[in-house]
């Protein structure tokens, strides 16, 4: 049976890459800023596309029985999909190539901050040789005690490494863990969460925007982490923590760093005051650029699934949230 497939998203050669592992299959690739782009959506049956695309055209796409998102997070889909009685299946796209990728972004991040990379880069701007600090006397990995919310598959991926380079690494999750996992020195429920705070040097979020988590460090939560001086670094979703609670826990040195790739308020204002705090690395929300040979793949998998009438692969949750 033929099923007509149609492609949404601005990233470069996505169709290109699905074909290459779907050759049998007719898609039609949409434009997004084309006049007939309504017209070419309205007999899919299967729609491959980016979140936010899919959320603009929501109310048109009468023959829909599957959507494929092309993002990881989905926090952008409830407001559209509030009170609508859905007929076909979303899933989300999150695979191993997001853990790898996000587990170098981290692990470059905690390098840079422990040897005062940024320093170094003034230092060689100015020609000055300089060996004095952090720069000559860091802590490596192995000294380090990291503190990771959230077990997903990426939060898994980030311990498996940082627990391959010797840290001590702790893991948080909303409820008690299924299977015991050998690269987690410490776990603990999200009840606990001072108690990882108190005993971690850095803090990775991971966590999905849902209701119970967003504004999960809210208010003084972060003191816990005076004592040890910890390192934030978000690459879960800037709801965890209102810009204000952070700026605070910076100010107040309650941390002593923030590594920060999401936001509360995406694209950064301007006007933000964390662009100007020299303890914070602000970077456009790149710790996972979604690539199209890894869309595909994922697709192709959850395809052959979906022309079988299997469960398909991460599907999305509207209760849960993600």
């Amino acid at each position: 049976m033929a099923h007509n497939i149609a492609i949404l998203s601005v990233i470069p050669r996505l169709s290109y890459h699905v074909q290459t592992q779907l050759p049998s299959l007719t898609i039609f690739d949409v434009s997004p800023d084309k006049s007939d782009t309504i017209a070419k959506l309205k007999d899919a049956e299967v729609l491959l596309t980016d979140t936010d695309l899919f959320v603009s055209h929501i109310d048109k796409l009468p023959s829909l029985k599957w959507v494929q998102t092309t993002w990881a997070g989905v926090n952008t889909l409830f407001p559209a999909l509030r009170d609508k009685k859905l007929d076909y299946t979303i899933t989300r796209f999150s695979d191993t190539s997001f853990g790898l990728a996000m587990s170098e972004y981290v692990i470059a991040h905690i390098f840079n901050f422990e040897r005062d990379q940024a320093r170094q880069y003034q230092n060689q701007n100015n020609c000055r040789w300089i060996r004095d600090g952090k720069i000559s006397d860091h802590r490596l990995i192995c000294d380090l005690t990291i503190g990771i919310l959230g077990l997903g598959n990426i939060g898994k991926s980030i311990a498996q490494r940082l627990k391959a380079l010797a840290a001590t690494v702790w893991g948080i999750t909303r409820t008690p863990l299924k299977e015991n996992l050998d690269y987690l020195d410490e776990h603990r429920t999200i009840d606990c969460l001072p108690d990882m705070l108190m005993n971690s040097d850095y803090i990775v979020n991971v966590l999905p925007s849902t209701p119970n988590t967003s504004g999960l460090l809210n208010g003084d939560m972060l003191k816990n982490c005076k004592t040890r001086g910890s390192v934030f670094i978000n690459v879960g979703r800037g709801t965890i923590i209102k810009e204000a609670d952070l700026v605070n826990a910076l100010e107040q040195f309650w941390i002593s760093g923030a590594i920060l790739d999401v936001f509360e308020e995406e694209p950064l204002p301007n006007e933000s005051k964390l662009w100007t705090l020299p303890q914070v690395t602000i970077t456009p929300h790149i710790s996972g650029v979604t690539r199209g040979q890894d869309v595909a793949k994922f697709f192709a998998e959850n395809y052959q699934k979906y022309i079988k009438g299997e469960q398909l692969l991460n599907e999305v949750d509207l209760e849960r949230g993600y």
